[in-house]
């Protein structure tokens, strides 16, 4: 038998992906919104080369979603006051939004903002005030990565998680229901936001972080490859 590297096979099927998934994106979309203001706009101002390592994360997302959905494509794009919304797909006729994260399945839903901001974008669009949202957790809990040898607490994870407290993947699934003014609320916000970011990109001004950073989610200047950018405040 002979095994050799097929670097062009490789290539190949990640350039596929980049063709496929990773259009130039145009108009306002809702992701452009919830999250940092700032590198959304520098993304598009200053787009840099799609890592290998981005085009396959990205790729557990997709895949994953079409295996639970048991669709091959996406829900219809809508527009609405200038703000683009896609749904991933829809259960008993309201939104499903779907995630697959290496978090740990025992992180609370409602930490994630970003992905209850894009819920609620989805609910509001379609005028309805309830949607589903799954998260697919790749390293489940988390606690088997680091799996002790003393029976003693293995004893207590199998007692705080059941017997199954080491499997992975795990899935998450949640309904979330919002008031309409809850609803209202965050579009005002969103409709803000989308002034802001279109402000960047006809000035070229960025924002101070306050100001282009969405409350709760400071973490994203720690995987941020526009830091530099960002300092100077101006391209």
């Amino acid at each position: 038998m002979k095994i050799t590297t097929a670097e062009d096979f490789r290539r190949e099927l990640l350039d596929r992906i980049a063709k496929r998934e990773f259009s130039e994106r145009t108009g306002t979309h809702q992701s452009d919104l919830v999250y940092c203001l700032n590198k959304q706009a520098l993304r598009r101002l200053l787009p840099l080369p799609t890592e290998d390592s981005q085009l396959l994360l990205f790729s557990l997302g997709w895949s994953t979603q079409r295996w639970l959905t048991g669709q091959d494509i996406d829900e219809p794009e809508i527009e609405k006051d200038g703000i683009k919304v896609t749904l991933d797909a829809t259960y008993n006729s309201v939104p499903w939004e779907l995630k697959a994260s290496y978090q740990s399945s025992t992180r609370p839903i409602e930490e994630n903002l970003h992905h209850v901001r894009q819920v609620m974008c989805q609910c509001y669009v379609t005028g309805t005030r309830e949607a589903y949202l799954t998260r697919l957790e790749i390293l489940g809990n988390w606690k088997w990565v680091f799996r002790p040898k003393d029976p003693e607490k293995i004893a207590k994870l199998v007692a705080e998680f059941g017997d199954l407290w080491a499997a992975h993947p795990t899935l998450t699934a949640v309904k979330l229901e919002f008031t309409q003014e809850e609803l209202v609320k965050h579009w005002r916000w969103m409709l803000n936001r989308k002034q802001l970011f279109e402000e960047i990109l006809r000035t070229r001004v960025l924002l101070s972080k306050r100001q282009a950073l969405a409350s709760g989610q400071e973490w994203e200047c720690g995987w941020c490859p526009y830091t530099k950018e960002c300092e100077k405040g101006k391209l």
